[in-house]
């Protein structure tokens, strides 16, 4: 074995255990942070085995494999996760092998031509493809090259890296989100008025609360005017500060002689409260006492969503695996939000068996219990803690029934009993990065509304189609099935109407030539084809020609497409990049391309004609060279 095939040996050892462990800790390959830190190590490992072991079937899985059998005795957690683990480096080797052909076909689906400006927007969207997909820089150079946008060598890769460093700063998928320092208003204050007591879990409303401070922004004032928006910070409060993925709450402050709407509750530093309020009568004091009153409908909606959250982590555990983590939520009055570590995209069958979990245990009715314990005992009875959150030495349990389907650490507000959510529906699944997937569900009134509105979308379908509903799937289907077909014929009609096949008269079926210095050339504008439809045109007409050039033009929505074709027998007279060159900017574009074939386009419609007609004295010219 050579030095470098010991290298590589040693290189994939090395990277296959910090795959193994990583991975059992619930890190997944993607591209942001610790996870583009495990892609990195994978790659790497994976590059060596193929370019210096000539290992070009999948083996990094294998590999992987073994540290679980060499390491599990002394971490068990490795032999629980062993499937998961082959699994997930198998996919990752498998998209590493696949990265040239996905990073061609993202770069055909970018919109970018000749007249595409050379700025700062077009490295962002080509940096990207390298950022998240690792389409190489060398293709990504070759592929703007074919579309005429040429760069020096240096320029190139001065820019490119500018955008990825740029793209870097804006990237925030996957990461925990961190709020700014708060301003030392917050912490002055709170050393002035003392921590507020929240009486949110046991109450919504209180008569009794006391102003102890008043903020115009971040000013202290001694009151606030009606009209006037600000901040209140009560002696004690039944409204919760956002905090977990909860929101803030809602509600209203009533003294004897003003009345405040409050729009959101928040905790800049741990112990003070804030409530964000517009003064809606009367004028706010300090020193005023007042009855501080949660919005209880809103309230008692996001209790719903907040429970049903922890229902949801504990379904996707036992539906999918204990790989999956919770990597944020969002709990408000409309909605439950929930981000996790999975590899793919829910199936059906997977989205409906997790609603049933969640719909027994709403069913079921359990009581849902908190404890106020030592962090190192709730630990020790099983709670889930959160990736991130900070835990004081006590913590606050939230157990579900007896705890065996749901136990974690939460400070939020929750139902009673599970029944009290009503009914869960999930609404989507989506990947938000790689590794990382995020569904939107909605309990309560809100699950029956959705309910109705689907009634009504399926009653007006069945109208529409003139169905029944066990029928509906298979009307669509042939529905879309004569759509299909009807496309299809209309776009061989265009074809057909544009090659001259239908109507074409004294012009010897369509060939409307002419003859330059020996060169057949077919110059005109097309109606009614996309760029798709165009270039198939070409193809016909070049090959009725046999030997010649064609030259096509077309207009769509403000916006002029040229494309120029040469038989392969001209190419050395005749170039069409040569040709491309000299008529797209008459339409106020630019084009390019290869000997037999070029594209380009501009922003002056209105001047097609003249382009079209200026191919032949190009040509004329050309040839006579």
């Amino acid at each position: 074995m050579t030095e470098t095939q010991q290298l590589a040996s040693r290189v994939i050892a090395d990277h296959a255990r910090s795959t193994a462990f990583a991975i059992a800790d619930g890190i997944l390959p993607g591209n942001e942070g610790r996870n583009y830190v495990l892609r990195k190590i994978m790659r790497r490992a994976i590059y060596h085995g193929r370019e210096h072991l000539g290992l070009t079937e999948a083996f990094f899985y294998k590999v992987c494999d073994k540290v679980v059998d060499q390491m599990r005795d002394a971490f068990p957690e490795l032999e629980a996760q062993r499937e998961f683990i082959g699994k997930m480096v198998r996919l990752e080797e498998e998209r590493f092998g696949n990265t040239v052909t996905v990073g061609l076909s993202k770069l055909n689906e970018l919109s970018i031509s000749p007249s595409t400006p050379k700025d700062d927007d077009l490295f962002l969207s080509v940096g990207k493809l390298y950022d998240t997909f690792g389409t190489p820089r060398d293709l990504i150079r070759v592929f703007l090259e074919e579309k005429v946008l040429i760069f020096e060598e240096d320029d190139f890769n001065a820019r490119f890296d500018a955008a990825l460093q740029e793209l870097q700063k804006q990237g925030s998928i996957g990461k925990t989100e961190r709020k700014g320092e708060p301003s030392p208003v917050y912490a002055s204050l709170l050393e002035k008025v003392g921590p507020n007591r929240f009486h949110g879990y046991e109450a919504t409303q209180i008569t009794d609360a006391k102003i102890v401070a008043l903020l115009d922004g971040e000013d202290p004032v001694n009151e606030l005017s009606v009209s006037a928006q600000g901040s209140v910070v009560l002696d004690n409060t039944p409204f919760y500060a956002e905090a977990g993925g909860q929101v803030g709450d809602t509600g209203v402050l009533v003294g004897a002689e003003s009345r405040a709407a409050v729009a959101d509750t928040y905790s800049p530093v741990s112990g003070l409260i804030i409530h964000k309020v517009t003064v809606t009568s009367g004028t706010l004091k300090v020193g005023d006492e007042v009855a501080a009153s949660v919005d209880v409908e809103k309230r008692d909606a996001t209790r719903r969503n907040h429970t049903a959250t922890h229902l949801v982590h504990a379904a996707l555990r036992e539906v999918l695996g204990t790989h999956v983590k919770q990597g944020g939520s969002v709990v408000a009055p409309t909605f439950l939000r929930f981000d996790f570590t999975h590899y793919q995209p829910l199936t059906a069958a997977e989205i409906a068996e997790i609603e049933d979990l969640v719909n027994r245990e709403i069913l079921r009715n359990d009581p849902v219990n908190t404890n106020i314990m030592p962090i190192e005992e709730a630990m020790r009875g099983g709670a889930m803690a959160l990736f991130g959150e900070k835990y004081g030495s006590d913590v606050r349990v939230l157990s579900v029934g007896d705890g065996t389907f749901s136990k974690e650490l939460c400070g939020g507000t929750h139902v009673r009993a599970t029944g009290d959510i009503g009914s869960f529906k999930i609404t989507s699944d989506e990947a938000i990065a790689s590794g990382v997937r995020r569904i939107r569900a909605i309990t309560g009134f809100d699950a029956f509304q959705r309910f109705r509105e689907d009634e009504r979308l399926i009653d007006a379908s069945l109208g529409a189609l003139k169905t029944q509903r066990d029928n509906l799937p298979n009307a669509i289907e042939r529905l879309q099935e004569e759509l299909k077909r009807t496309r299809r014929e209309m776009d061989d009609l265009k074809l057909k109407i544009a090659t001259g096949g239908i109507g074409g008269g004294s012009s010897s079926n369509g060939d409307e030539s002419r003859e330059i210095n020996g060169v057949k050339v077919l110059a005109k504008v097309v109606e009614g084809l996309d760029a798709n439809g165009m270039r198939q045109l070409s193809d016909t007409l070049l090959a009725r020609l046999r030997s010649g050039v064609v030259v096509l033009g077309r207009k769509d929505e403000g916006k002029v497409g040229i494309i120029v074709r040469v038989s392969k027998d001209l190419t050395k007279k005749v170039k069409a990049g040569d040709i491309i060159r000299e008529i797209a900017p008459i339409v106020g574009g630019r084009g390019g391309g290869k000997p037999d074939m070029a594209e380009g386009g501009g922003t002056e419609p209105e001047k097609l004609s003249e382009a079209i007609d200026a191919g032949y004295t190009v040509i004329a010219g050309l040839l006579d060279r």
